[in-house]
Formats: C-alpha cells, sequence, structure tokens
C-alpha cells in the first residue's frame, strides 16, 4: 500500500476535485453533527479556490497508483501531469498552511469513505511532513468527539494543547500539535554550538533592552567553561532538528534544596521564535525530577522574557518588580506537591 500511495502539489485547475472529494469525505460528518458554519461539506467551490490562492497555502492530491502501472513515483510536490492522470486515483486532498515563522497547520487532510480506515492516512501525514522537513511545529484541529480520528492523530505523534471550542451542544473542537525536534541531555560536544546559540539571543534579542555593549560584554563572560559549569550540577536538555541544535534549557535545585528549583539557561535560536519552542522547553522541564518535586520555582527572567513566563504562571517573586544586579526580573511559581 505504501508505494502506492503519491501525494502531488495541486494546482487551481485541480479545485472543483478537491471541492468534490472533500464534500464526499465530510458529508458523513456533516449529517451527525449538521455544523452548518464550520463543516468542510458546506464549504463552496469558490472558498477553496480563494484558500488555494492565499499566500502560504498549498493543497496536495492523495493519489493511488494503479497496480498495473508504475509511471508515478513519489517527488516532492511535483505537479500532477496529464500523463499521470491516467495511472492514478484522486481519493483525497490535503491543505497545509505555512505561516511566515515556518509553523505548518494542516487544515483539513480527507479521503473518501470507501478508501478511509486503511492505513492510508499515516502514509499521507508521513509524505506531507517530510516535504516540509524544515518546519518544527505541526498544529491541526479535529473533533474531540470524534474518538477514532483523535486516536489517528495521536498515533500521528499529536498531543492535544488543551485548547478546545464548543462549536455546539455535542460538538467540540480540540487543538494538537507536534513537535519535529529530538530532545536529549547535554553533551560536552555541544557546548561550543550551544554558547553559540545564546551569544546570538544576547546580541539579537537582548540587546534592544540592555544595548549592544551591555550584551557583548555578557556574551563574553558566558563561555563554556561556564556553560559546562551549569550543566554539571543542572539537568541541561537541548532540542535538535537532526544534527543541529535549536533550543536549550536547564533546571537545577535551589542552592541544594530538596523543596525548591530554578530555572536557567532557557535561550531559541533567533530565527526560530515564536514557534513553539519555548513553550516545548518549559513542557520538558516541568517532567523533569527536579520541577516535579518542588514546592516552589524560581527563574531569573531577562525583560523580554517576563511575559512569556508569566503565561506560565510565574509572578515577580514576593511581588518586587525589579531588576537585580545582573539586569534579571526574580520570577517565582509555588506548587502543591504530595509527598
Amino acid at each position: 500500500m505504501r508505494d502506492r500511495i503519491v501525494c502531488r502539489h495541486a494546482q487551481i485547475e485541480d479545485a472543483p476535485l478537491i471541492h468534490q472529494l472533500m464534500v464526499e469525505a465530510f458529508m458523513t460528518l456533516y449529517e451527525k453533527y449538521h455544523d452548518e458554519d464550520t463543516s468542510p461539506a458546506k464549504e463552496g467551490l469558490d472558498k477553496v479556490i480563494s484558500k488555494m490562492q492565499m499566500k502560504g497555502n498549498n493543497y496536495y492530491l492523495i493519489c493511488m497508483q494503479n497496480t498495473d502501472s508504475d509511471a508515478v513515483q513519489e517527488t516532492d510536490r511535483n505537479v500532477l501531469q496529464e500523463t499521470d492522470r491516467n495511472a492514478v486515483q484522486v481519493i483525497g486532498a490535503v491543505r497545509v498552511v505555512e505561516t511566515p515563522k515556518g509553523v505548518c497547520r494542516i487544515s483539513p487532510i480527507f479521503i473518501v469513505p470507501e478508501f478511509q480506515n486503511a492505513g492510508i492516512g499515516s502514509i499521507v501525514m508521513n509524505q506531507i511532513e517530510a516535504f516540509y522537513a524544515h518546519v518544527v511545529l505541526w498544529k491541526l484541529s479535529t473533533i474531540e468527539q470524534e474518538k477514532r480520528d483523535c486516536h489517528f492523530y495521536e498515533k500521528c505523534g499529536y498531543r492535544q494543547t488543551g485548547k478546545k471550542k464548543n462549536v455546539q451542544e455535542n460538538m467540540t473542537l480540540a487543538w494538537y500539535e507536534k513537535y519535529k525536534l529530538t530532545i536529549r541531555r547535554f553533551r560536552e560536544q555541544d557546548a561550543h554550538e550551544v554558547v553559540s546559540l545564546i551569544h546570538r539571543n544576547f546580541i539579537e534579542v537582548n540587546a534592544a533592552d540592555y544595548g549592544l555593549e551591555k550584551m557583548k560584554l555578557a556574551a563574553k563572560m558566558y563561555d563554556e567553561e561556564k556553560l559546562r559549569k551549569v550543566a554539571s550540577y543542572a539537568h541541561m536538555y537541548v532540542f535538535c532538528q537532526e544534527d543541529r541544535i535549536l533550543a536549550v534549557g536547564a533546571i537545577s535545585s535551589y542552592w541544594g534544596s530538596e523543596k525548591e528549583s530554578i530555572l536557567l539557561t532557557i535561550f531559541v535560536l533567533p530565527e526560530y521564535h515564536q514557534q513553539g519552542i519555548g513553550r516545548l522547553i518549559m513542557q520538558t522541564l516541568r517532567q523533569d525530577p527536579l520541577y516535579l518535586r518542588a514546592e516552589r520555582i524560581e527563574i531569573p527572567a531577562s525583560i523580554t522574557a517576563v511575559p512569556f513566563y508569566q503565561k506560565f504562571g510565574f509572578a515577580y517573586k514576593d511581588g518586587v518588580q525589579e531588576m537585580d544586579g545582573e539586569g534579571h526580573f526574580r520570577l517565582e511559581k509555588f506548587r502543591t506537591v504530595k509527598r
């Protein structure tokens, strides 16, 4: 089956076919929920065409190659040529929306009923994600009451974000996301690359708040020796896309306390800011044993980072909204821990 499924980049002339297949694929769900405003089955051809013309929007035809033909091969984003059309059957489509920040959203993916539940969906998801190898975060939404669909996305590596929307009494949309990153503990040989990542944040990001000269001095003081020292007593993680380190984050006990911890060295390559990697760092650190055992977690936050950490429940330590001698705001969060 795998070698018979090929995703091909759709053209504007494919819009009527995409619309026809979409109505066919989603009609059963529409008849179940009667969601007039959100069902793709009620979406007009003009809207499909409009989406195809929007920047960052790409549709892909899901094609099944005939068993007696080897004319169609899998090729990244190739157009389905006229010579190929007799060799395949188009059984669905996928719309991918890519933001300027390199985050992709699937909205929607659909396969006509006679080819559903045949393992085709997972093949398609793998092919589509491979087309966007540079993307680190994928997003989508689905109907929470459709347990089969939820299970499918979870099998593909997607996890619920907690964001939900009640469309009507018996229908709730749930949002999912998937990071295409490898998370592992820091290694000695990572020091040079991680220090370079930190220095870039000082110069390209933090200099806007603290001034360039001050950040150049901070970069000079934060060398590989200092990083290795932090890594020697902290649990430090790196977040990688293949062999490239995109981010780093660490957690340590707070001055040796078993009830207090501190988050340290949280940085993301500047070109990957606002792609959800910071949230992934926080999710990772919150699963670390040093976090789970702590009744209080502290973090020294830069001016830029304060609003980000506040989203995770951190507040100014002792209510003090002043920077310390190192130019950080001290934030803290309290937890109830069962012992």
